[in-house]
């Protein structure tokens, strides 16, 4: 009795789990993209950037589905084995990104929750003792229907995995997480708020111990606060002082890496976000990379615009070659600046996809495949 009140526990927490650990992040599948590409950066396996779609996909699929079947007891032998692979790849990797830090956060929930690498570990530390109960009893997991209902049943959480990961690709997420979703003004979540912690700097000095001829590295106000290491008779040497490192993270407003610079270097951000009528900002984190097909669609819209005194630009990382190369091939009518490609990343989850301010407030957000007509854009907004 008690072991199956155990295995009932067991299947409940760690199927929610997975179950909420993979649809955070079905809902925007780009998103777990970008981290898988930094995971691959971080172990110098710059060959597989071009598959981080599909890896994504994949990962999120597989875990989702493995917390379906533990939650609703389904396939219990398979889900149990698909719960322990996942927990001895993912155990030893967050210990690694913890110990090392090489990526800022492991991305398991998302962008909706964000945890640091030691609270990940612990995390998946918790989460490892269910899914070793569930694996050593498995056997003792009763099935609940027909072998043939429950493949019909799991195909239910197939289903919906899959719609939401195809909706959050071919159009948007399906819930935005980020901080530029739709509502949100700029300059507020620019603002930086009064008596947050800022970022903390040191430098630090390398000594070459004389008596051992080893080198040591200290802080420069330890350095400055002992006399041992530079005082009269001192068996240190001084050899270098280091570029200012952070130390410690301060605070960092939601938005705070946004620009739009000219070819000249000028950032022209807050006179875009005063402006009272509407702003639309096509957004291409590489042009060279983007979807074409819709040229026709953003020229007519973006030469509607100006015939209605609206702002029409777009913003890239691209270069200006690049940028020179696009406007030749697509005939763009309206002026390309430029941003971080990080940056756009966090803004849209399309290349291109369509910003819609007003005075500073992101009234909509469009993916190439949703981009409105003058007509449209008429009736939604001009007509109330």
């Amino acid at each position: 009795m008690i072991i199956r009140i155990l295995i009932f526990i067991s299947r409940i927490f760690a199927g929610a789990v997975f179950m909420f650990s993979g649809f955070t992040k079905a809902v925007d599948p780009w998103g777990s993209a970008y981290k898988f590409k930094e995971y691959f950066e971080a172990l110098g396996m710059e060959a597989f950037i071009p598959y981080a779609l599909t890896f994504s996909i994949i990962l999120i699929g597989v875990e989702f589905i493995v917390g379906f079947c533990l939650f609703f007891g389904l396939k219990f032998q398979l889900a149990t084995w698909g719960a322990l692979l996942f927990m001895l790849l993912f155990l030893p990797l967050t210990l690694w990104l913890a110990i090392s830090n090489k990526v800022s956060d492991c991305g398991c929930f998302g962008d909706f929750i964000k945890l640091t690498n030691w609270q990940t570990f612990y995390k998946n530390v918790i989460i490892i003792v269910p899914t070793l109960v569930l694996f050593i009893f498995q056997k003792r997991g009763k099935p609940y229907c027909s072998c043939l209902k429950q493949w019909l049943l799991s195909g239910i959480g197939v289903i919906i995995i899959v719609i939401t990961m195809w909706y959050s690709y071919a159009h948007l997420p399906l819930i935005d997480f980020l901080p530029y979703k739709i509502g949100n003004n700029i300059s507020e979540m620019m603002k930086t708020l009064d008596g947050m912690s800022k970022d903390e700097y040191e430098q630090f000095i390398t000594l070459k111990d004389t008596s051992t001829n080893k080198t040591i590295e200290i802080s420069v106000n330890k350095y400055s606060g002992d006399s041992t290491y530079w005082g009269a008779g001192t068996k240190y040497k001084y050899i270098s002082i280091s570029e200012a490192k952070l130390v410690r993270e301060g605070y960092k407003s939601p938005i705070h890496d946004l620009t739009i610079n000219t070819a000249s270097g000028e950032n022209i951000l807050d006179s875009v976000l005063a402006i009272d009528n509407y702003t639309f900002i096509i957004i291409s984190t590489k042009l060279e990379k983007s979807n074409v097909s819709k040229t026709k669609e953003i020229n007519e819209l973006a030469r509607w615009a100006s015939s209605k005194n609206l702002l029409f630009i777009g913003l890239t990382s691209s270069l200006k070659e690049d940028i020179n190369k696009f406007i030749t091939n697509t005939q763009a009518s309206f002026m390309i600046y430029s941003c971080d490609e990080t940056t756009l990343e966090t803004i849209i989850r399309a290349n291109p996809g369509i910003v819609l301010l007003k005075k500073g407030t992101i009234i909509a957000k469009w993916h190439y495949n949703d981009i409105p007509t003058p007509k449209e854009f008429e009736k939604e907004y001009l007509t109330k």
